[in-house]
This record gives structure tokens, sequence and C-alpha cells, in this order.
């Protein structure tokens, strides 16, 4: 065999080992380990917070730089490979794209949790992570959605299914306790600050899209400020209109105009920090209600959400476990209490139902080989 053949035939055995199928126990391990990818968004985003909040903090600061660590080598082995945790090469050029977008939120989200990780938490950073977790949250399940189709057909019955929504379970427990220290700190609002900084007709816009918003305006005492804004608004308008253009003139409008957009700046943040803080409120219900609506089909069967009701009893074990946990941190949830009390009710239950869901996705992921 002449040396051009040679090389042809370890081009060719290269590129078929390179585009082989994973086995179905790599596939498994891929589907949990990308959504455990999903929960580690949100459990640093939550461990960063409680840090702020001042509650355990040398633990948490810890547990987070293992968060950060974690996270970061298993997206690095999504995409190359790593033999220690049995993750094959991703060669799928969509997927990589898209755990690329990741690897780049990521580099942009980093520094912040590694900055409250050091014990030097900060406004800047906590609007960072309150604004960076979800587009990293969301993408990387994308990147989950997306293995998932990929390979579901490899998988007996609705296994990668399964395991994804199991997984998800893993997340939205991390992002409930997140959603709850969102609101504990009543963080300002970053909504509009953009458009006050630029001022003039920016701020104009931004205060009647507020008024034009009938979701803003149904809350009473909301519309009531938004009317005193726009009462700020038109007396600085007066006051332009009218300024003697002399010098003394001029130097008396200035004077005047600072104390309007002070003003005006202080009430709409503390009107777009109340709208912030139902959002998130919303958001926590929702989380709640998915969670639940996840962990019923789980234990008994849930044809809309493709769910099979299972007969092995060391996960029925596991999800009976996270039921009675679940009945206990619900009441939190739901109740939105970030009390003292109620924060520490939620730290106490939050990791065994992640830990009790995690050891029955592992089982999941063993059925879904075997």
């Amino acid at each position: 065999m002449n040396t051009l053949k040679k090389l042809l035939l370890l081009s060719l055995l290269f590129t078929l080992f390179a585009e082989a199928t994973p086995t179905q126990k790599e596939i498994t391990n891929i589907i949990n380990l990308a959504g455990k990818q999903r929960m580690l968004t949100q459990k640093m985003s939550k461990e960063a917070l409680l840090i702020a909040k001042g509650i355990n903090p040398k633990k948490n600061q810890e547990e987070l730089k293992r968060t950060i660590t974690l996270f970061d080598s298993t997206l690095n082995a999504l995409l190359d490979g790593d033999s220690t945790l049995k993750l094959p090469k991703t060669e799928d050029k969509t997927i990589r794209k898209h755990i690329q977008v990741v690897q780049k939120l990521w580099r942009e989200f980093k520094p912040f949790v590694s900055k409250i990780a050091k014990g030097n938490s900060n406004r800047t950073s906590l609007k960072a992570i309150e604004m960076g977790n979800m587009p990293l949250l969301s993408t990387m399940d994308s990147v989950v959605k997306m293995y998932e189709k990929k390979y579901a057909s490899a998988l007996k019955h609705d296994s990668a299914s399964t395991i994804n929504l199991a997984g998800k379970e893993r997340m939205l427990s991390q992002k409930m306790t997140k959603e709850l220290l969102l609101i504990a700190h009543n963080l300002e609002s970053n909504s509009y600050m953009k458009s006050l900084e630029k001022g003039g007709v920016f701020f104009k816009n931004t205060l009647f899209e507020l008024m034009q918003n009938k979701k803003v305006m149904s809350n009473p005492q909301t519309k009531e400020e938004i009317k005193e804004i726009k009462k700020l608004w038109d007396e600085y308008q007066y006051a332009i209109v009218n300024t003697e253009l002399s010098k003394e003139g001029l130097r008396i409008f200035n004077k005047k105009e600072k104390e309007f957009i002070q003003k005006m700046t202080s009430k709409l943040i503390s009107v777009a920090t109340k709208i912030d803080k139902e959002r998130y409120q919303n958001d926590l219900r929702t989380s709640a209600k998915e969670f639940e609506t996840i962990l019923n089909g789980l234990i008994k069967g849930d044809k809309k959400l493709g769910l099979v009701k299972t007969v092995d009893k060391k996960i029925q074990k596991e999800l009976s476990t996270v039921k009675e946990y679940w009945t206990e941190y619900k009441e939190i949830i739901l109740s939105i209490d970030v009390s003292d009390k109620g924060l520490n009710k939620a730290m106490q239950l939050n990791m065994p139902i992640l830990k009790a869901m995690d050891r029955a996705v592992k089982l999941y992921e063993l059925n879904g080989h075997q």
C-alpha cells in the first residue's frame, strides 16, 4: 500500500471515528451533565445572592467556588470531551455553535460571580448576575434540548425526554430559591437607566411606554406614581419653555433642571423596581407550578409531557422524598416568604430536594442505557 492510500485510509478511519454515534451510556451521561449545567447557572446565582445577603457567607463562598469550577470544566468537556467526566467530544456543528454561545455568555458572567465568591459583593456584580443568569440558563437549555432531539431515537422508550425533564427539576429547585432571594434583595431596577441617563426625549418615551402598558397601569398605586412623574415632566417642560435666555435665567433653570431630573429619576426607578419585583413574584409562581407538574408527571405519568410512570422502586423512593420536601418548600415559595425565618427554611429544604432529584436523574440515566 503506497503512502497516499495509507493517508486516505487513515483519514477515512479518523472521520468515521470522529462522527461515530456515542454509546447509549455516553448519551445518557451527556444529557444528564448538560442538564446539570442548567441547574448550576441557578445554583451559583443563588449562592452569590446568599453571600450578599450575609447568609452563611464563608460556607457559601466555598460552595460558589466549587460550583463555578464545575460549570467551567463541564462546559469545556461538553465541547471538547473529557475522559474523567466520561464525555465524548461534541461533533455536531449546530450544537457546538450553541455551546460556544454559552461560553461567550459565561465569559461575561463569570467575573461577577467570581468576585462575590472572594467576598467582594457590590451592586454592580449583583445586577450583572440578576441580568445575566437567565440568558445563560436559556441558552444552556437550548443545548440540552438539541442533545435530546439528536439522540432520542438511540435510547429506549422516551428516556432522553425523561432524563431531560427530571434534570430540569434540579434546575427549578435552585431557580425558585434564586427568585426568592432576588425579591428579598429588592435590587434597584436597571430597566430604564439607559433612557434616564440620555434624558430628554428618551425619558419621555420611557414614561409614555409605561403609561401605555395596561398591565402596569392596572395597579392603582403604580398608576398614581406614574401620574406624579407625568406631572413633574409637564412642569419640567413648562420651565424649559418659560426660561429667560439671559445668563441669570439660564443659571436659575440649570438649578431647577437638576432638581426635576433628580425627582423624576428617583420616582421612575422606584416604579421600575416595583415592576421588577412583581415580575419575579410571577416568575417564582410559574417555576413552582412547573416544578410540581413535572414532579407529578414523573410520579404518576403524564401524556402531555411524554412521561411514563416509573416502576423502578429506587426511583419511586427518591421521588417520594422530593415530594415530602416539596410539600414544605411549596408553602414558602407560594407565600413568597422572604423573612429571615422563611429564607432560612428555604435554605434547609432546597439542597435536600436537589440531592434527592439528582439521585433520581442518575437512576433514570442508568435505566436509559441498560
